[in-house]
């Protein structure tokens, strides 16, 4: 009998690299199946409840075939799988098991069956060993390696090669699933944004452009106050930049708990006069985590002429402020200051400031930066229409 030529150590680093980059499944199973004198290898997921057999890679599912051609593939799940003789005593065997298909099905009635006339002969092998990697109730997934009758039944050793691979697999499983429900939250973190009226700008570790949702594009684009080039969010000006860029900095040394800056607010002007009220802050770890990578920081841009609608009425609603409160927050969104608030309610800086203190106060915020900050990552926000 052949002896086992593979590293296991290789196809173990191979495992992990495939976990995070599917593409790389095919090697890998190509690699194994060589490892085993196999001609066939399947990676693949089997419901025993139906009889079915599901060789995609979709809804956090990964699978990866070799040594079968597109119409061997389609015969098996179309008809082969239901009639796979050594599969209803697979059902039975725990996760983690590895079995010779001797042991499934007597090899001398073998070629007896549909299953082996119609199918396996025709790709010559006779052969096989597989694991269960991972059991579901009724459905399993599967590590299955074939081969021809000339190359005899699998020996000892490369038993104990699968056997070896097993916690690997299941690990890669398990990753590789973690990882596909963490993208699928990112994209809905990343879609709501795209809900807000208000332009959201994420930023890197590196200060850097990490996404900007539809409306900061838009406003970037109109206005040209605010610019991506090259991965780096740029003022209209060297001077303008260089004071935003003071402020991501302090911002995102804040973020990454290596600074207690809070960031600030700044209004930028484009070429042709156009103005653009951006918010530079930093962001908690747990809402970082949403996106799918870290953002330390974020940038909020509005157009100040271009005033929030109805947030008043969400604001009262959501956090339970006051018809004053809730006018001065929705102010400060838009971009005015205390004294411009205060001058234009008639009443005095220090009411204003009591007011500031009330309303910060009910979104649990202790500063006025932390007050906007909250409120444009809020839910009140949501309940806005983000413009075409």
């Amino acid at each position: 009998m052949p002896a086992v030529s593979a590293n296991t150590s290789g196809l173990v680093g191979a495992i992990y690299d495939a976990a995070l980059d599917a593409s790389l499944w095919p090697a890998f199973m190509q690699k194994a199946a060589g490892a085993l004198h196999a001609g066939v290898g399947m990676f693949w997921l089997h419901d025993f409840s139906t009889g079915s057999a599901d060789f995609g890679s979709d809804a956090g599912n990964v699978a990866s075939v070799t040594g079968l051609d597109a119409t061997a593939l389609s015969q098996y799940v179309s008809h082969y799988s239901a009639r796979n003789v050594w599969l209803p005593n697979a059902a039975k065997l725990p996760e983690g098991s590895v079995t010779v298909s001797s042991s499934l099905y007597p090899e001398r009635q073998l070629k007896r069956t549909e299953f082996y006339d119609g199918w396996l002969q025709g790709l010559d092998v006779f052969h096989g060993v597989g694991s269960a990697i991972v059991k579901r109730e009724t459905r399993d997934v599967k590590l299955s390696f074939l081969r021809s009758e000339r190359a005899g039944p699998y020996t000892a050793g490369e038993l104990r090669m699968v056997r070896d691979l097993l916690p690997h697999m299941r690990n890669a499983v398990t990753l590789h699933r973690r990882l596909h429900h963490l993208q699928a939250l990112s994209a809905a973190a990343l879609a709501a944004l795209d809900m807000l009226p208000v332009g959201v700008i994420l930023l890197t570790p590196g200060g850097t452009l990490m996404h900007a949702n539809r409306v900061a594009h838009h406003l970037a684009a109109t206005t040209r106050a605010l610019q991506f080039g090259g991965g780096k969010v740029l003022a209209a000006t060297a001077a303008l930049t260089g004071r935003l860029g003071l402020l991501i900095d302090s911002a995102v040394s804040t973020g990454l708990g290596q600074g207690c800056l809070p960031g600030g607010s700044l209004r930028l002007t484009g070429p042709l006069g156009d103005e653009l009220q951006v918010l530079v802050t930093p962001l908690p770890v747990a809402v970082s985590a949403s996106w799918g990578a870290p953002a330390p920081a974020a940038i909020f841009c509005s157009n100040p002429r271009a005033p929030v609608p109805a947030l008043t009425q969400a604001l009262r609603a959501f956090y339970c402020m006051t018809p004053a409160e809730a006018e001065l927050t929705q102010a400060l969104v838009n971009g005015q200051t205390l004294k411009e608030f205060a001058d234009a309610r008639g009443v005095s800086i220090n009411t204003v400031r009591t007011q500031l203190k009330f309303a910060a106060a009910r979104v649990g915020a202790r500063r006025q930066s932390d007050l906007v900050r909250m409120v444009l990552t809020g839910p009140a926000l949501m309940r806005t229409k983000a413009p075409a």
